[in-house]
Order: structure tokens, then sequence, then C-alpha cells
């Protein structure tokens, strides 16, 4: 059994808990953070541990009529237990694998580029502009090396560090565009899955950092490098015939009347 931390979202085992006046206290292991969860109160309480028993009937002597029988006490009302944001690896619940249509297919109800919600009727997508009926599934297709790490993802969900690394061989690859698509297609399918909103808030993040361009990467260019090679004569040579110009005007005017 799993709980959702409210301060980071993260699935995190049941293992480590305490109970301060009434309260239940379970603890993040991944960032610390303590969620509390209060058991209501229970509805009828019990006194003294047992039900009063009720008044004697009149006419319990001898010949009196049979009484009928008194009816059993209600049992006491059960506390509930506290509401833990409990969360368990089933079929259609986070966690769960997927099948190869729910892995790269939006449903039917969401825009099959961007994956937002489609509105009745409508012939275009409202947030990507696409028109439904021009929409080509070989042109959103993940690359076969990412699409075969995302199907090993997918039966290894919980494991943050292998979400990490398909981030990071999307990066490589210039997919990480595709992977934040194939994140939206599982939030799509289980909205409350904590893994999938991490993986799409990570793949913003890392889209949005100062990456360099490859022009950076590589250095300038031949005809860049030639481009400078010739400048630098041209200069060379203004400067020389600059200088014979000076000094021929300086040899006139000493060798002056």
């Amino acid at each position: 059994m799993k709980f959702q931390c409210e301060a980071c979202e993260r699935l995190v085992p049941l293992e480590v808990f305490r109970v301060e006046a009434g309260v239940l206290v379970v603890k993040c292991d991944r960032c610390g953070a303590e969620s509390r969860a209060r058991a209501p109160a229970a509805s009828s309480a019990v006194m003294g541990g047992a039900a009063a028993s009720p008044p004697a009937r009149e006419g319990t002597g001898p010949g009196a009529p049979p009484s009928e029988p008194e009816a059993a006490p209600p049992p006491p009302a059960r506390p509930s237990s506290p509401a833990l944001r409990v969360v368990r690896t089933q079929a259609g619940r986070p966690g769960a694998p997927l099948s190869d249509e729910e892995l790269f297919e939006a449903p039917a109800g969401d825009c099959p580029k961007c994956v937002a919600p489609r509105r009745e009727g409508a012939e275009s997508c409202a947030q990507c502009g696409l028109v439904y009926v021009n929409f080509s599934a070989d042109e959103h297709r993940p690359s076969s090396v990412l699409a075969d790490a995302w199907r090993a993802l997918s039966e290894h969900w919980e494991d943050e560090e292998a979400h990490d690394r398909l981030m990071t061989l999307a990066m490589a690859r210039g997919e990480l565009a595709m992977a934040g698509r194939l994140y939206r297609l599982r939030l799509a399918r289980v909205p409350e899955d904590a893994m999938a909103r991490r993986g799409r808030d990570e793949v913003v993040r890392r889209a949005t950092l100062a990456v360099p361009g490859p022009g950076e990467l590589s250095g300038p260019s031949p005809t860049q490098k030639r481009m400078k090679t010739v400048l630098a004569a041209v200069m060379f040579l203004v400067v020389v015939v600059l200088a014979v110009l000076v000094f021929q005007n300086l040899r006139a005017l000493m060798s002056g009347p």
C-alpha cells in the first residue's frame, strides 16, 4: 500500500506512521513532509460499556400473557478510518501497465495531436488548431527507440530514475516534445497519476533550460574562418599603404628647399 504525499505528490510506501492526539501522521521519506488525517468522531458513544436494560413490562406475573421479545440494541457505530490518499496499483489506476493503443493514442474524446479535450461538434482543435480530418498518426509517432523505452518504462512506472533516463534519451535524440506528448497521453488515461504529472512538468522544465544551439557547440564554420582571414589580410595591406604614404610625406618635408 502507498499513499500520495500532499507536499511533493509522490507515491510513497506506507511504512512509517504515528498517532498524535487522535491524528494519524505519515511522514514522506522522499521530501520529509508530514501528512495528517484526523479520524471523524463516532456518531454514537457507548455508555458504560453496555446499553441500559429497558424497564420491565407490566403484567409479567403468573398468568399474564407472554410479552413480546425485546428488540436488540443497535451495535455501536465504528469510527471510520482516516481519509489517507492511498493509491493501489490496479488496472486503470496509477502505475498500472497500459496496452500499446493506450500508450501511444489519445482517447476518443481528446485531440489526437495535443491531447486537449475535444468540443462536441467541433471540426478543429481550439488549442492547437488541428483539423481532425487531416490528422496523420504516422507524423506523431515516436521513433522506435523512444517507443521501446516508453513500453519498458510502463512496466517500471514507479521508478523515478527510469523516468529520468527516458527524458535524457529523448533530449539526446531531439524528441523531448514527443516525450511530453506521451506523458499527456498517460494523464488523459489516468488523470490522478502523480508520476505522469511529474514527468510532464519535468519535460517542460528541461525544455526551458538554456541549451546552446548546434552552431555554438561546433564553433565557427570553415566559411567564417576564411572570411576572417581575408579581412585580416586586407586590414594589413591598408596599414602598409598608409605607412608608406606617411613615410613619403615626411621625407618630402625634410628634403624641402
